[in-house]
């Protein structure tokens, strides 16, 4: 025990000595270039830097997925995945924990987010336990609809039903496609006589502007007819 301890005192003020030293002189005394003894200490100490596990790593492997614990560390998923396989640590898999009949009442009563932080689950887990049950989702402040309003959805445009309950376009027609099988295809709109009379005559950003249509819309219809782009003049 007394040669070791004196062995390991020796190692740690050599250690100390090398560090004290600069590169030239530790080359002056090997007989070495101190270029070359830079570039192995670089290499030796990248290596090692990347290689090096601390022990507050160490006791988080396996205690969460692998992919999560790699953006945690800033490593890589096959690093992680290789040390813990080398030190016998089974893959993390979290336990099915059961739904009680006092969780399932709160689904749908408050907003996912909440009910998760209530019960101690993630967000999707809520959600996909909601959703097999066929709860429909809370939101806070939200205006619930009403039959009259129900009975118009499909009847009259979304845009309609919008501007005739104060609500926005996107929530009627989420709405929509929730309670009815209506689905509104939308048809082009026809290209009028006095529509084409311009394809050619003007350009094509300026029909677009007059007939309030896309520009790749007039360039096609106009090819279409075979109609010759109109070539502004040059002053």
């Amino acid at each position: 025990m007394l040669s070791a301890g004196r062995s390991n005192v020796g190692k740690t003020a050599i250690r100390e000595l090398i560090r004290a030293k600069s590169d030239r002189e530790i080359a002056r005394i090997l007989r070495r270039s101190h270029r070359l003894l830079n570039l192995h200490r670089r290499r030796r100490s990248n290596i090692s830097h990347r290689e090096r596990w601390t022990g507050y790593e160490l006791r988080l492997l396996g205690r969460m997925r692998d992919e999560e614990l790699a953006k945690w560390l800033r490593r890589s998923q096959g690093a992680i995945a290789a040390k813990r396989e080398s030190l016998g640590i089974s893959i993390f898999a979290p336990q099915r924990t059961f739904w009680t009949k006092r969780e399932i009442e709160l689904l749908g009563k408050r907003p996912d987010p909440v009910v998760a932080r209530m019960l101690g689950r993630t967000r999707y887990a809520v959600q996909l336990k909601r959703h097999s049950l066929g709860i429909e989702q809370c939101w806070e402040g939200r205006r619930p609809w009403t039959q009259a309003e129900d009975r118009l959805l499909g009847k009259m445009s979304d845009k309609e039903v919008a501007g005739k309950f104060g609500r926005s376009v996107l929530s009627v027609r989420t709405r929509r496609l929730e309670i009815t099988n209506v689905r509104f295809i939308k048809i082009p709109r026809r290209w009028t006589v006095t529509e084409l009379r311009l394809l050619g005559r003007l350009t094509d950003t300026e029909v677009a502007r007059r007939t309030r249509r896309h520009s790749a819309s007039v360039r096609n219809k106009r090819i279409q007819l075979g109609i010759p782009r109109l070539v502004p003049k040059q002053e």
